[in-house]
């Protein structure tokens, strides 16, 4: 039987352009016909291919030897699909009305094939002769184009762009590869070996990029995704098995796929949270637990609290044994995306409702509901922003009308966020258990937002602190250098008039940097202010000072923190400033902003800012919620923030733990005024010093001889 393939490919060519070259003449017919074993995978197919192969295939079918094997993509027309339909749904039928048009002497008439490609393909369906299978991938489609021959024991495989399609056989501008091992030689045969390795491993569902759906689900799925230019995925495939399945009609599984998990969430094996420098994880779990499944846990920075959080759910799942959806509500779309990938940590695949439009959005909360309907154990986890839950009435509604059977369940991140009118006012009683979590729960300076989110989430039931996080080992320790930046008389000047302006508009207290409820010129006057102080003009040779004392040459993971502010007196931004000086010192950086955050792939910078090939970054925006940069020991901010939160995040996420890392070094700029003759100048102080105070509280050089201390306390005796 070799010598059958050989001889039938001895005039093929090499490579094969189209429609230039015969390939289904020269290759594909001649090979088909002498065939034991005939594989097709293609991105595209059409019962027209069939009638191109027709001598071929005909003497292939009339040896009874096997079946041929099609893996596609779920993209087929319309009326092949139909067909297809046709050959699972009545096979008597079909084989009984095929006999006529398509039979000669008992065997399929190689003149029918060409005039009845409608009828064949069902014909083939019917018999078993054609074994279909749909591959779906994890996102976009399958797009492979092969052909993979045997007889004997010799394979010969044809791929490159042209699918299995006429067009794709006999029309388009096409490219397609011959390799036959016993004449093409050890590279070829290599070639050949892996396609059929790949062939393998996508049809018996080995491959973890595709998942090979029998004909049934197949075309199931593919009449579900008609009208839409979106093949379907093998999340949607398993969408739609465990809606089926949640309504008792028993889905069969993919060939190869021994059990359908259901869908619940899982504590992975690597998590350490019961001993060991996590082990305030436990306690913050059972005093959740205990208080009636309802709290607020004041977690650190770099204490985990994402991880128990969903250890939390996990145990409220497990408790519950039933239907469970848990919506987790977060600030910001990077939150969004690093909560997904917890999320999946976990076990689950959650829906995040941004990725999608309205309608697709309310089809896909259908299926969630439908899948909750089950009455054994059954978990669906949502990740959406504040903005989406407060703004989607629809989504809303989705909660509210959940079965009293299903336990919902509802994490806030960065729960101060939710103390807000906005979504106090849209808050859903529905769920069952609320956990809210944040370095700092507390509104500072809106004690109404407090109460409402207190009420509603309940108290703050367990804190650990960033200074218990450096205790445990959970943050790196630290040293703190403080600066003192002495303003310029017209940085001064300008400070007084916004400060008078400030008091004629009614503003006395202090600057606490909340803008809640405040009035619009008030706000606009105070952020003026916040950043005359943030882009003082001192900074930037001071910044130059220290780093040229360090030693350029040796300046590496280093972050420079820049004013996202307008600048007041001046036009250029402070990071464009920066990136000015880092030129001039020949500093290699890379710019890292909320924009750059906010972009698939941004993960590379930080990839080779950790591998050294950057010796800065300059940030703007991106350390206040979700954005952690471990690398970095060295960290300079030129933005002082007056938020006590926002210098806890700040902090907190330049503390995070690295390899290799054993202490990092804050340098932090304390803006004085010229002089302490006005009240506006020591009120300048003061707030300066209150965060002076508590970056130095927890820093292992605090009472050094020339640690932040002393500085702090020279200044405080001046007030």
């Amino acid at each position: 039987m070799n010598e059958q393939l050989i001889a039938a490919l001895r005039r093929a060519h090499p490579i094969y352009e189209i429609p230039e070259d015969d390939l289904v003449g020269e290759v594909l017919i001649p090979a088909i016909k002498v065939a034991d074993d005939v594989r097709i995978a293609a991105g595209f197919f059409s019962s027209q291919c069939l009638a191109q192969i027709a001598p071929g295939l005909a003497d292939y079918l009339r040896r009874d030897s096997g079946t041929l094997q099609l893996l596609i993509s779920p993209a087929v027309d319309a009326t092949d699909l139909a067909a297809m339909e046709r050959g699972t749904r009545s096979p008597e039928q079909v084989i009984e009305a095929a006999v006529d048009r398509l039979l000669d002497e008992a065997a399929l008439s190689e003149h029918a094939l060409v005039h009845h490609t409608l009828d064949c393909l069902s014909y083939l369906v019917a018999t078993g002769r054609l074994e279909i299978r749909f591959a779906l991938m994890k996102s976009g489609m399958y797009h492979k184009k092969q052909w993979l021959i045997r007889s004997g024991t010799e394979w010969a495989a044809v791929h490159g762009s042209g699918n299995a399609t006429a067009r794709g056989l006999l029309v388009n501008g096409e490219q397609m590869t011959i390799d036959q091992p016993w004449r093409d030689g050890h590279i070829a045969s290599q070639r050949v070996a892996k396609l059929l390795a790949g062939w393998e491993r996508q049809w018996h569902n080995e491959s973890p990029h595709v998942l090979a759906v029998e004909l049934h689900d197949g075309l199931r799925l593919a009449g579900r995704q008609r009208g839409t230019a979106q093949a379907p995925t093998i999340d949607d495939f398993w969408r739609a098995w465990h809606a089926d399945h949640a309504r008792g009609l028993e889905p069969p599984l993919p060939p190869g796929v021994s059990l359908a998990q259901p869908r619940l969430l899982s504590i992975p094996t690597d998590v350490e949270w019961r001993s060991g420098r996590y082990a305030h994880q436990a306690e913050a779990v059972e005093a959740f637990s205990v208080n009636g499944s309802r709290g607020i846990l004041a977690i650190a920075t770099g204490g985990g609290k994402t991880p128990t959080s969903l250890i939390a759910a996990t145990q409220e799942q497990d408790r519950h044994k039933g239907p469970m959806v848990l919506v987790v509500i977060v600030p910001s779309a990077p939150l969004v995306r690093q909560w997904s990938d917890n999320v999946r940590q976990f076990g689950i695949e959650p829906f995040v409702p941004s990725g999608s439009s309205g309608p697709k959005r309310e089809a896909r909360l259908e299926e969630i509901k439908a899948g909750l309907a089950t009455q054994g154990s059954y978990t669906s986890v949502i990740v959406c922003t504040q903005k989406l839950f407060t703004a989607d009435e629809n989504f809303r509604d989705f909660i509210d009308t959940l079965p009293s059977s299903v336990l919902a369940m509802i994490i806030g991140d960065e729960v101060h966020n939710l103390g807000s009118k906005s979504f106090l006012a849209r808050k859903s009683e529905r769920f069952n258990a609320r956990l809210g979590l944040s370095a700092t729960p507390s509104r500072q300076y809106d004690p109404e937002g407090t109460v409402g989110l207190i009420d509603y989430f309940g108290p703050e039931l367990f804190e650990f602190t960033l200074k218990d996080a450096i205790r445990s080992g959970c943050l790196s320790p630290y040293n703190y250098h403080l600066h003192e930046i002495v303003l310029s008389e017209d940085e001064m000047a300008e400070y007084e008039n916004l400060t008078r302006q400030l008091q004629r508009k009614g503003f006395q207290q202090a600057d606490d940097g909340n803008d809640s409820d405040l009035q619009a010129q008030i706000e606009h006057l105070l952020r003026r202010r916040r950043a005359l102080l943030e882009h003082a003009e001192a900074k930037i040779p001071a910044l130059r000072q220290l780093l040229t004392l360090h030693g350029l040459r040796e300046v590496s993971k280093t972050l420079i923190y820049t004013s996202a502010k307008p600048p007041v007196l001046t036009r250029e931004r402070q990071i464009d400033v920066a990136n000015r000086m880092l030129d001039e010192l020949r500093i290699s950086f890379h710019q890292f902003t909320y924009k750059e955050t906010a972009k698939r792939g941004a993960g590379k910078y930080l990839e080779a800012f950790g591998k050294g090939e950057y010796q800065v970054l300059t940030a703007m925006e991106v350390l206040d919620e979700g954005i952690d940069i471990p690398q970095t020991d060295t960290a300079y901010l030129l933005a002082s923030s007056t938020v006590r939160r926002e210098w806890v995040q700040r902090r907190g996420r330049i503390l995070r733990r690295a390899e290799g890392k054993e202490i990092a070094n804050l340098h932090d700029f304390l803006v004085v005024p010229p002089s302490l003759g006005a009240r506006e100048g020591r009120a300048l102080l003061v707030g300066e010093l209150a965060r002076a105070r508590e970056f130095a509280s927890a820093a292992d050089n605090e009472y050094d001889s020339d640690g932040p201390r002393a500085v702090i306390d020279r200044h405080e005796r001046t007030l």
